[in-house]
């Protein structure tokens, strides 16, 4: 009897173990394509956040690095641009319907449009509306749909096409509890941009 009784736990045991693994497969966050899911919706919900870094600019064998100081609030923001590009930087504080950009030298210009406002003050078509979303490592949802997407095996965006641009995600670091892209590298047919991060806060 006592000898019947330790087989079928032993039994039982084995069965669990072999359940386990499948259950864990099924339904661990670990899986990169669940991790992924679980990112775009939990970062298209980060409205508020703020993004210190460096970034390098090359277009027409001219060259450009500044600092950068990027803050969100539900649509408000404000892009500090520092340093040598554009002689001494600019600011850009914008809405959904409004964009003021305030250069150096305290000049004003205004329009409905970030990408036009660069594009029309400095020939620069950098695409901010798109880099809000980039800069968190999802893809934009208000343009075009992406061409290709890559997803590294901790469900993290490695790399998108989208907009006629060309986004590598080289690294990722942990600022508080979430990792966020560290280091872009990113290509288009008239530019391209190298953004290091150096810190990332979030606004409650």
């Amino acid at each position: 009897m006592h000898k019947h009784k330790l087989s079928s736990i032993v039994l039982v045991v084995l069965f669990l173990s072999a359940c386990a693994p499948l259950y864990e497969k099924s339904y661990s966050a670990r899986d990169p394509s669940i991790g992924w899911q679980e990112r775009q919706a939990e970062f298209r919900q980060l409205t508020k956040w703020q993004m210190v870094g460096r970034v390098s600019i090359a277009q027409d064998k001219k060259a450009w690095n500044a600092g950068i100081n990027w803050h969100e609030n539900n649509g408000v923001y404000l892009i500090k641009m520092m340093g040598p590009f554009s002689q001494g930087g600019f600011h850009l504080d914008g809405t959904p319907d409004q964009v003021i950009l305030t250069l150096s030298d305290g000049k004003i210009v205004t329009s409905s449009s970030p990408q036009a406002l660069l594009t029309e003050t400095f020939n620069l078509n950098l695409p901010l509306s798109a880099l809000r979303s980039w800069l968190k490592g999802v893809p934009y949802q208000g343009g075009t749909p992406y061409k290709s997407i890559e997803i590294d095996n901790q469900g993290r965006l490695k790399y998108i096409e989208q907009q006629g641009w060309k986004i590598n995600y080289q690294q990722y670091k942990t600022y508080g509890q979430r990792q966020m892209p560290s280091k872009i590298f990113m290509s288009h047919p008239e530019l391209s941009m190298r953004l290091v991060v150096d810190n990332w806060k979030y606004v409650q």
